[in-house]
């Protein structure tokens, strides 16, 4: 009989305990999932987009403009500087601009805080806002964006929760070898 009790017992702690390692595993596969999902539909995304911008931003601002005193001096863009920065934001920073939006409206579950950051919706207000400066332009006035970026800020926000990531990525794999 105590041989039985002691059978019963041994089998019952077993399966407990394989319960208990299975839904560490299933709580550890589920969090590894997610920060995948975070990394290659978000801030994967918004990096690649972010630093694109960013870097033709710094390219064009090297190559085309005075330095802002300069241009504050001068009370702005020369005309040869206005039509070369129209045909920048037309070609290349607002379309990537918008996959950025389209990235964020697509997948605004995944942000690591609990809300969308104010930098985040401040920069799609921006694109937004750039939407209304472009039909000015094309209807031959002078367009002024309404809501400015949020600057270097964005980029560092990106910067930063994709390193995070990575590295809770990394975090999860090792503990699961």
């Amino acid at each position: 009989m105590i041989t039985a009790l002691a059978s019963v017992l041994i089998a019952v702690l077993a399966y407990a305990l394989n319960q208990r390692g299975e839904i560490r595993r299933s709580k550890r596969q589920a969090h590894l999932d997610r920060i995948n999902s975070q990394l290659r539909d978000l801030y994967g995304p918004l990096l690649v987009l972010v630093e694109t911008n960013e870097r033709t931003w710094d390219a064009f601002r090297e190559r085309h403009l005075t330095s802002l005193e300069e241009r504050r001096q001068a009370a702005g863009l020369t005309e040869e500087q206005s039509r070369l920065w129209r045909r920048w934001v037309l070609t290349v920073l607002v379309p990537t601009a918008r996959q950025m939006r389209d990235v964020v409206l697509a997948h605004g579950d995944l942000f690591v805080e609990d809300e969308i950051p104010q930098l985040v919706l401040d920069f799609c207000a921006h694109v937004s806002s750039y939407e209304v400066t472009i039909v000015e332009w094309e209807a031959g006035e002078d367009g002024n964006v309404l809501v400015r970026h949020p600057g270097e800020g964005l980029a560092r926000y990106v910067r930063d929760a994709y390193r995070s990531l990575k590295s809770a990525q990394a975090k999860v794999l090792k503990a699961q070898a």
